[in-house]
């Protein structure tokens, strides 16, 4: 339950930069060129990777290795989301918004390294499916509260009113990591580990087979979400009825999406979830382009159908990226770090595209955009289904169901395999 609270309160802030602030700005007024530039502000999910290592080498033995770091970004979440509150989201303040985005993306991005170096060190492989679900799932449950329903939230009071809520939310989340102790065995352990660098993630076998994986994975999940938003926002969609539809999507993820990606892996093995995920991503883009054409209307049932086909498309990859980086970072000793260097990968794709599509949107039109996205969609399946598994010592990435049963993580505590 603690893992689920972190992850939500992280996703939420990052849900408000991404969704909501782009939402509410354009339905003021402002122009799709000058979108384009907020997925900056996700750039320290990007550049995290340069500062993990210190968080694996540096901590208080009294808080604990992880917690060492938890409690200060999560304070600092707090206090400058209270501040957004206090001033408002308008197009007059976006400029000191922006800023104050900036530094929860910065203290998020932190607080991620440190809780996904704790699921990588305190899960056995098999049990990764399960905690990688809950993992994304409390990202997304975060990203789409304070995305969709921060927008339904606003559309009926505020868009001050909607940071509150998700201001106490991270409260929640705080006061989960406050109550919370470290295993004392873990931390002596590391004390005596080689110390965490970037040069010890690259140097392992397979490491940037597994990063690339995690790249097009978000590349062909993340662009729809905003992307589909501002284009109903064309289509005089009330604010309202885009956070309840993106709302409902959300929960597919969740419950669909990740849900149905962690039974398949422990059925069928990656691969397979992959392959499907990526399907689901690929026709939501294709409906998301006949509506930008023309061909179909931008009904209440279309519309409402890509989200759906999107949004188990981006829990399912989701899941199965993370559980191939879990996988991979927990058999050495600097998992926060490999954990971060994978999750910039995704970050990275992440914010590259839909900074891309706003840009292309804004000049070539919608269609352009959402064809690049179908585009990204089959070289992510070819790519899926072209990588060789795990048993191939060149690219160990446990991609099917037999050699990812077979991996074992050594135990934090005791140095044998769990």
């Amino acid at each position: 339950m603690m893992i689920g609270a972190l992850y939500v309160s992280q996703g939420a802030p990052f849900g408000l930069a991404m969704d909501f602030l782009p939402t509410i700005l354009r339905s003021e007024g402002a122009s799709l060129s000058s979108l384009a530039w907020l997925p900056l502000i996700g750039l320290p999910w990007v550049l995290k990777f340069l500062w993990a290592p210190f968080l694996d080498n540096l901590w208080s033995p009294r808080l604990g290795k992880r917690r060492s770091w938890i409690l200060p970004m999560q304070a600092m979440i707090f206090v400058a989301l209270s501040a957004i509150a206090v001033i408002g989201v308008s197009e007059r303040t976006s400029s000191l918004v922006v800023i104050l985005f900036v530094v929860t993306s910065f203290a998020a991005a932190t607080q991620d390294t440190a809780t996904d170096g704790m699921v990588a060190e305190y899960f056995s492989s098999k049990m990764l499916p399960l905690a990688n679900a809950v993992q994304v799932a409390g990202t997304l449950v975060g990203f789409f509260l304070g995305g969709p329903a921060a927008l339904i939230v606003a559309g009926y009071f505020s868009a001050s009113t909607a940071v509150s809520v998700m201001t106490a939310i991270v409260l929640f989340g705080f006061l989960f990591a406050l109550f919370w102790r470290e295993r004392q065995a873990a931390h002596s352990v590391a004390r005596a580990e080689t110390k965490a660098s970037l040069a010890g993630f690259v140097r392992r076998p397979g490491a940037l087979n597994v990063a690339a994986i995690a790249f097009l994975t978000a590349v062909t999940a993340v662009g729809g979400f905003t992307l589909g938003k501002v284009f109903l926002v064309d289509q005089d969609w009330a604010v309202e009825q885009i956070g309840k539809i993106g709302l409902a999507g959300g929960g597919v993820t969740v419950v669909l999406g990740c849900g149905g990606a962690a039974l398949m892996i422990r059925l069928t093995g990656v691969r397979t979830a992959l392959t499907i995920s990526v399907l689901c991503s690929l026709i939501g883009s294709l409906l998301w382009l006949s509506m930008t054409l023309g061909v179909s209307s931008s009904t209440v049932w279309l519309a409402g159908l890509a989200v759906m086909l999107g949004s188990v498309g981006t829990g399912g990859m989701s899941v199965a990226a993370m559980t191939i980086a879990s996988c991979f970072a927990g058999t050495a000793n600097q998992a926060g770090t490999d954990m971060t260097i994978v999750q910039s990968s995704r970050d990275f794709g992440e914010m590259l595209t839909s900074s891309l599509a706003l840009t292309i949107a804004a000049s070539a039109g919608f269609s352009s955009a959402f064809a690049l996205l179908g585009v990204s969609a089959v070289i992510t399946l070819f790519v899926v289904r072209m990588e060789r598994t795990c048993s191939d010592n060149a690219a160990p990435l446990c991609l099917d169901l037999h050699a990812f049963q077979q991996t074992t993580v050594p135990d934090r505590t005791s140095g044998t395999p769990r």
